[in-house]
């Protein structure tokens, strides 16, 4: 059901995006053209799925700091196929999980990562073959500097928290 409103939504979108000629859109003004022209209305909701959705949206942002000064998330996903059905597992990083369970999460975000990397790199080289004229994108591999500079600005937001408290 999902991928048939999906699909509406794209055809809805393209249709948009040949009305107003724009080389990017902002979602915002597609929402208000789609409802003024009835080309999208909300469907019905499970309170349930509502509540689910905004508890792990909470549970995927919650972090702690560590000793060291960086960041890292307070609360783990795992997906566990039980009886046939695939179910999301949650526990807590520093007193949850078993070894077996912390492991599957981090391969699976590991896979995660993967896939976004390889779609990545799949769309940069179809822009780069679409747009021939126009100097080539690179997508570089090693995020090691990404990193380090992340790390950093974990520790300085801790300095910053230190000297305000």
């Amino acid at each position: 059901m999902a991928s048939l409103k999906n699909e509406q939504i794209l055809q809805a979108w393209n249709e948009w995006e040949e009305t107003t000629g724009a080389e990017a859109n902002n979602p915002d003004d597609f929402i208000a053209w789609a409802i003024e022209n009835r080309r999208l209305l909300p469907t019905p909701q499970d309170v349930t799925r509502i509540l689910r959705k905004q508890v792990t949206s909470a549970l995927r942002q919650a972090s702690r700091m560590d000793e060291a000064g960086f960041a890292y998330r307070a609360k783990q996903c795992v997906t566990l196929l039980e009886d046939g059905l695939q179910q999301r597992l949650w526990f807590d990083t520093d007193n949850g999980g078993t070894p077996n369970l912390r492991q599957k999460a981090v391969r699976e975000r590991r896979e995660g990562i993967a896939n976004d990397v390889y779609r990545a790199l799949c769309d940069v080289e179809h822009m780069n073959k679409t747009f021939t004229e126009d100097d080539q994108l690179n997508f570089f591999m090693d995020f090691s500097e990404d990193c380090s500079e992340r790390r950093v600005a974990d520790l300085l937001e801790r300095d910053k928290d230190d000297e305000v408290a």
